[in-house]
């Protein structure tokens, strides 16, 4: 514990100093630029302690932030978010329209899910109520916005999902050959099926939307 949080650098990562501080059981697991302005970022804050005899995943300081001065300051978004503890967060931005943005909560069975925010974070919509299972969100919860699909968001997760749509509903990507328990994608502007994966068993490419992996 200690020393938790989100640190910015202004001399290409030489010195560092620390932008979001909330405890010293609570540091930030994702971290959004908006890409028409660079001012704006997103911070998800999680609540987390791990020990050999415990582990907490959650509670009341697991939250949204908000800096429109380049982490300067921070205000947490609270709008249409849940009102309970909540897990592991994870954020995108639509690099296709930055007023879109994305979140994956780990909260009560009542207000977990996948929620959008059409106003750049000021208020969202429940859109879902999946999050990543498998051994736990602890353990995914990434998600990864297309930049040449308005709407399409990748979810982590043992096997990965994608929607079409803004969350309302989410499918299978396909993994036919393919190692599972997914972390990381990245994506090939101009070209919509190419994505590119990683996962605990290396990295993957994609140039059919999912239907067929070449292994790195």
């Amino acid at each position: 514990g200690g020393e938790r949080g989100l640190y910015k650098s202004t001399d290409g990562g030489k010195t560092w100093t620390v932008s979001l501080e909330i405890s010293k059981d609570t540091g930030v697991t994702s971290a959004e630029l908006d890409p028409s302005n660079p001012d704006i970022l997103y911070a998800a804050a999680y609540q987390r302690r791990r020990t050999v005899a415990a582990f907490m995943g959650g509670g009341p300081e697991s939250a949204i932030h908000k800096s429109e001065d380049a982490g300067k300051t921070w205000r947490k978004l609270t709008v249409g978010l849940p009102t309970g503890d909540v897990g592991k967060i994870g954020l995108a931005v639509s690099p296709i329209d930055p007023r879109v943005v994305y979140a994956t909560m780990e909260a009560s069975p009542d207000e977990r899910g996948f929620y959008r925010s059409a106003d750049k974070g000021e208020s969202f919509e429940k859109r879902n109520s999946m999050i990543s299972g498998g051994t736990g969100p602890h353990y995914y919860q990434e998600i990864f916005a297309d930049p040449n699909v308005f709407d399409r968001v990748y979810q982590m997760a043992p096997a990965m999902v994608v929607t079409n749509d803004g969350g309302k509903t989410f499918r299978p990507v396909g993994e036919k050959s393919k190692h599972v328990d997914n972390h990381a994608m990245a994506f090939q502007p101009g070209e919509p099926d190419y994505i590119l994966n990683g996962n605990d068993g290396g990295v993957y490419e994609s140039r059919d939307g999912g239907k067929n992996w070449r292994f790195f």
